[in-house]
């Protein structure tokens, strides 16, 4: 008899309702606690909107998340109808939200982090003239960067990322009660990765696994010292969640 596989979805609600439609026909439990929250900035979304209706017209739009996409999409109108023309995304998983929305001149950098966008960046025309979406922790780097090589250049900051401490108790309280269970907890965001390591209750427990969706977070992972078990470099979420699925899959069979 194999394993009793439980899904954790720490991430945002959204993110890990698309996730789990993916794994909704394997023979597991699939928990959604996400140890996240956004907190819209909306001065500074009102002042995005006052910068676009004064004439700001950027050639392309950049965006650090699909959590920027979706506020830009639903909250800024002035700013989306620019970002449907040409948009940079940080990786694959902000590419392909971008593109079921409808942007179809979409990029994104091999390297899926804040230094790929820099060097895809880089190619382009300092005449260019850029909008950048992304958290109040936005890359110094990046930041830097846009701002020496972009003459005409607007970092909006739309939203922070706070840590959800009662569903963090609620999940160490969850793998503590079940020993026999095995728990797969799927990383999909540094914030995420650096709370789990940062609480430290995280790293020992043998009934759990832990996959990232991406290169950078399995280099963020090695840098902290927090082990993965699944997780490799790929350029299409789909085929990350297949890979995923064909892990769970032999976890149940083990």
């Amino acid at each position: 008899m194999g394993r009793e596989v439980v899904v954790i979805l720490p991430g945002t609600v959204d993110t890990s309702m698309n996730i789990a439609r993916y794994l909704s026909d394997l023979d597991i439990e699939i928990r959604i606690i996400p140890l996240i929250k956004i907190k819209i900035d909306w001065d500074e979304v009102e002042s995005a909107r006052k910068v676009f209706s004064l004439g700001f017209a950027p050639n392309v739009s950049v965006f650090t998340s699909k959590t920027a996409v979706k506020i830009v999409e639903k909250l800024i109108p002035e700013a989306w109808q620019y970002a449907v023309k040409h948009s940079l995304a940080i990786g694959p998983g902000t590419a392909s939200l971008l593109k079921k929305l409808g942007v179809e001149n979409t990029e994104h950098p091999t390297e899926h982090s804040s230094k790929g966008l820099v060097e895809l960046l880089s190619r382009m025309s300092g005449e260019s003239s850029l909008a950048l979406y992304c958290s109040k922790h936005v890359s110094l780097r990046l930041k830097e960067f846009i701002e020496q090589n972009f003459e005409s250049s607007i970092i909006f900051r739309l939203y922070t990322i706070l840590g959800a401490s009662k569903n963090i108790e609620q999940l160490i309280n969850l793998i503590e009660s079940y020993p026999m269970k095995t728990f797969v907890i799927i990383i999909t965001c540094y914030s995420i990765l650096r709370i789990l390591a940062k609480t430290g209750k995280f790293s020992s427990p043998q009934n759990v696994v832990y996959s990232v969706l991406s290169s950078r977070l399995l280099e963020e992972a090695s840098r902290l010292k927090f082990h993965i078990h699944h997780g490799f470099p790929v350029n299409s979420i789909e085929t990350y969640y297949d890979n995923l699925r064909n892990y769970i899959r032999e976890l149940l069979t083990s």
